[in-house]
């Protein structure tokens, strides 16, 4: 959970940051607008006397004047329409980012509440398994304190039955060992940067390589180098340490929490180089995306 929630932060990071590309973008190209509706109302205008001007003296220069007219007129309405197409376009795209932004806040909010749930569950199970540990012991004390009772022999097991007795348990063991539970969340999200991802290398134009190497150095042992896939996404799978990790991949360094129990498990790295200001390392274990893949079959 505490690595989705940081999943969520990544995300929520990254449309912050394509948030301030468009508030940029929408600041230039209102102005861009504006500018060309003061063109348009001024052509406007100058038509208007273009056509005063050759109604009252029909001329071969106040007919020239008038098609100059009419054509600055036409190339200023049409300046108009254009800019204000962009101008929705861009504002569109900005409220779809402002959506999904909120949502993942919810999610973000929710997970919290998740993770504290989780919390109280796990603390009032410690609780349990002390006071069972306690009453076992009490119960223990009394019993040794008691008189002793004579039992009669048994027969020590021979070695066969033995063996027997322990396959038996161990294969009981295996058939009821529960099958790892992976969160709904995480699957939402290695599924949506599995998505990402293949709609962006559909076009099977690789482009150029922006690095003549790319390694990943995790916070001990050998650097690892990536596999280009195209468009400036690079990906390689390796095992990961728990707890808190520092992943560095050339110059940038990147925060991991990896729970307890993935521990030496292997990880999908997929680092996103689209934009080197602020470059993109999505990681999640390789058994969700294969959880992924056999849903997607």
């Amino acid at each position: 959970m505490e690595q989705s929630q940081e999943n969520r932060q990544v995300e929520i990071e990254d449309i912050e940051n394509e948030l301030l590309s468009y508030d940029y973008k929408l600041e230039r190209a209102k102005e861009s607008l504006d500018k060309a509706r003061r063109k348009y109302e001024v052509s406007r205008r100058e038509l208007q006397q273009a056509k005063r001007d050759h109604q009252l003296n029909t001329s071969s220069d106040t007919e020239r004047q008038l098609r100059k007219a009419e054509h600055g007129f036409a190339m200023a309405e049409r300046g108009v329409d254009s800019r204000t197409r962009r101008v929705e376009f861009l504002q569109s795209n900005y409220d779809e980012l402002n959506g999904q932004l909120q949502e993942i806040r919810d999610g973000v909010t929710a997970g919290d509440r998740r993770i504290a749930q989780q919390k109280e569950k796990i603390e009032n199970l410690v609780a349990a398994l002390l006071a069972k540990a306690e009453k076992e012991r009490r119960d223990a004390a009394v019993a040794k304190a008691a008189a002793p009772v004579s039992k009669p022999e048994v027969p020590a097991p021979s070695v066969a039955e033995a063996s027997s007795s322990i396959a038996q348990e161990s294969s009981v063991e295996a058939e009821v060992e529960p099958l790892r539970e992976v969160d709904p969340e995480l699957l939402d999200y290695v599924r949506r940067e599995r998505e990402r991802l293949e709609k962006l290398l559909a076009d099977g134009d690789e482009g150029k390589h922006t690095f003549r190497y790319l390694e990943l150095k995790p916070t001990r042992g050998e650097s690892i180098p990536f596999e280009f896939l195209g468009h400036n996404q690079y990906r390689l799978v390796a095992p990961v340490e728990a707890g808190r990790q520092t992943y560095e991949i050339n110059t940038w360094k990147f925060r991991r929490t990896i729970p307890a129990d993935d521990a030496g498990v292997p990880y999908v790295f997929i680092f996103d180089a689209r934009r080197l200001s602020r470059p993109r390392l999505v990681m999640y274990p390789e058994y969700a995306l294969k959880s992924v893949e056999a849903d997607a079959r």
